[in-house]
């Protein structure tokens, strides 16, 4: 059974945990200080960013996180990823290394789309764009129902990632 919750400020030191476990941090790359994680999620907790962050739990237990916005507010990387104006975005990692590999990140993906982005006004598809090397990541976003779209070298970095989109049930494009 998954749940998905509001990131708080007292989630920091799980997310500092889970941001140096090593099958994460090869792809966040984020600071784990929590100085650093009051910088970046503070803000979104406060609903002064643009972006929705949320803890996954498992039967209550927390072992991740997910975090959507709208494409229409970040539209230089949108438009690099030829993402309409309709479209959100989505992030996730699963931090809880025992989890791994059992199919939570499909289904928290899936779940996640279907309860809190398909509720929201004027989301008709969902565009994400892991890096292709993340095998695991790119995967899971397939069995929960997205199509690789294309692989596109974002301004500024080194590493191709996978543009990989899902039209919501019963919103065309």
């Amino acid at each position: 059974m998954l749940s998905f919750r509001a990131l708080e400020r007292s989630d920091f030191p799980l997310l500092q945990r889970w941001l140096s476990e090593p099958h994460v941090n090869a792809w966040w790359h984020d600071a784990g200080d929590l100085a650093a994680l009051e910088e970046q999620y503070g803000p979104c907790i406060d609903g002064r960013e643009l972006t929705h962050v949320f803890v996954i739990e498992c039967e209550s237990r927390p072992v991740g996180w997910i975090q959507w916005y709208r494409w229409s507010h970040y539209p230089r990387h949108a438009a690099q990823l030829e993402a309409e104006s309709t479209a959100a975005g989505i992030d996730l990692a699963i931090g809880e290394p025992s989890i791994i590999g059992q199919g939570i990140g499909s289904s928290a993906i899936r779940d996640f789309v279907l309860r809190v982005l398909f509720a929201e006004p004027g989301i008709t598809e969902v565009v994400t764009d892991p890096e292709e090397r993340n095998v695991r990541s790119c995967r899971a976003f397939e069995k929960a129902g997205f199509s690789a779209v294309r692989t596109v070298r974002l301004e500024g970095e080194q590493v191709l990632r996978r543009v990989m989109h899902l039209s919501l049930p019963g919103k065309d494009c």
